[in-house]
């Protein structure tokens, strides 16, 4: 075990935790810290098989009450770990998703809304009614590059293509005949306006869809908070780019696109170090 926080590779033990859990000291720096700092398992009094039922949970589609209800959990606790575990997935999207190889990007928006529908929504209420999902595929490797959560605007779509611009140097867009892409994407990009060249797209956002139950149509499922909305939008595109696999060709998206050699478990996100 080496210090997370200045690499020193010999340490010694400390002192046990209450729980149960050894302390370790690094010689160098003269810190303490448990085995879990620097993961989503830090300062949590539950298992992690508990923490990795909550997040399999939420990501297939279950509620956060539901999900509290069926692991037997506290409703704070569940919100806890499911934005705790979003903000490590935000973390790795923008470390490890970089410089995408593809010759093809696709956009497309995917619709839900929050507390109620927009018809019953005065002009003053931004935080309600309709809330769209904008997402930007790779075409070769299926491989969610940047998604953003807002209204149907021009707004929303210019933080897309600007995010999506930071992750690949693809100059070829495919997306449906929405006029907002003509109107936002920069004049050297060649863009196609074809719903054969979407359909990969919204087959992952029918899966995505599915896993969230938020999102689901003509249910009694919706999202009830606008930030969560964002929580659960950056918990899920990970899930679906490095945990999920494809039924047929059982590999996950990550793989397809070359950035890891086999499929990532809540463990290996949870784990992930993010500090540099």
């Amino acid at each position: 075990m080496e210090c997370k926080l200045f690499g020193h590779y010999k340490l010694y033990k400390h002192v046990k935790m209450p729980n149960g859990h050894q302390r370790y000291r690094c010689p160098e720096c003269r810190q303490t810290f448990s085995e879990s700092f620097d993961t989503s398992y830090y300062h949590r009094q539950i298992s992690r098989e508990q923490v990795r039922q909550v997040l399999q949970a939420h990501s297939e589609g279950s509620s956060l009450r539901g999900v509290a209800r069926i692991t037997e959990l506290a409703y704070n606790t569940v919100v806890s770990i499911i934005r705790s575990a979003s903000a490590k997935a935000q973390l790795i999207h923008n470390q490890e998703v970089a410089q995408a190889q593809t010759n093809e990007m696709i956009g497309d928006e995917m619709w839900s809304f929050v507390k109620k529908k927009q018809k019953q929504c005065v002009p003053d209420e931004l935080m309600v009614g309709d809330c769209w999902i904008a997402l930007s595929l790779d075409g070769q490797s299926g491989l969610i590059l940047a998604a953003r959560v807002g209204k149907h605007t021009d707004e929303t779509l210019s933080e897309l293509i600007v995010t999506t611009e930071g992750k690949t140097d693809c100059k070829q867009w495919s997306t449906d005949d929405w006029g907002g892409y003509e109107r936002v994407l920069p004049p050297e990009v060649t863009h196609y306006i074809d719903k054969d060249k979407t359909q990969r797209l919204e087959r992952t956002n029918g899966i995505v869809r599915q896993q969230t139950g938020r999102w689901h149509r003509r249910q009694n499922k919706f999202g009830k908070s606008w930030e969560q909305s964002k929580v659960t939008a950056r918990l899920v595109v990970s899930y679906f780019n490095w945990i999920w696999k494809h039924s047929r060709l059982q590999t996950t998206a990550a793989q397809r696109a070359n950035l890891t050699t086999e499929p990532w478990s809540w463990k290996d996100l949870l784990t992930y170090s993010t500090i540099t």
